[in-house]
């Protein structure tokens, strides 16, 4: 599965991000201005059931902006993406990771609309196309921002909450590294 979504998922969109020595991987945010610049997710299974792509790719355009589809006005927030879509399996169980890299804690939800919206097309493409279960996979929401204030509790696992129908992880971007078994 992970070797389709390397064919059919544009190049130039492709987070080609792991390290495969602490088979880790890492989302970057290029704004200057950023305060959120890099964070780090450590301790994937490997890189062969690892792929990550942006849907906020500033490399791809449509009709000389950035959009996800020629279809959609961008007036209804539909052609928002977020920093990182990581399709991943961690002990048998099939994820995806959805990731923002935010300065402050607003903004996100209709990214977050946008892209599941998205990765539901890929996940039918995968199913229709190439006959691959994609009923199992598992959606994580998680914003790192400046602004947030969870703490690592002592069970190793971040604590998401409900958000207009999602849960969502908060975490504050200082520490840069975090496991990503510690939000499954």
């Amino acid at each position: 599965m992970y070797d389709i979504l390397k064919e059919i998922i544009y190049d130039k969109a492709q987070l080609k991000h792991y390290d495969s020595s602490e088979n880790s991987f890492y989302i970057k945010e290029n704004d200057k201005l950023a305060k959120c610049k890099k964070i780090e997710l450590l301790k994937f299974e490997s890189e062969g059931v690892t792929f990550g792509f942006e849907l906020d790719s500033k490399h791809i355009k449509c009709a000389g902006s950035h959009k996800l589809s020629p279809y959609f006005e961008n007036k209804k927030g539909l052609d928002k993406g977020n920093d990182a879509v990581i399709f991943t399996t961690i002990k048998e169980q099939k994820y995806i990771f959805i990731c923002e890299l935010k300065d402050g804690a607003t903004g996100y939800i209709s990214q977050f609309k946008s892209s599941s919206c998205f990765v539901e097309y890929v996940k039918s493409i995968l199913k229709v196309f190439h006959n691959i279960k994609v009923d199992d996979f598992i959606v994580k929401y998680i914003v790192f921002s400046t602004k947030a204030t969870a703490v690592n509790p002592t069970n190793g696992k971040y604590i998401s909450n409900s958000q207009n129908g999602f849960d969502v992880f908060h975490v504050n971007c200082k520490r840069n590294r975090y496991f990503i078994e510690s939000f499954i």
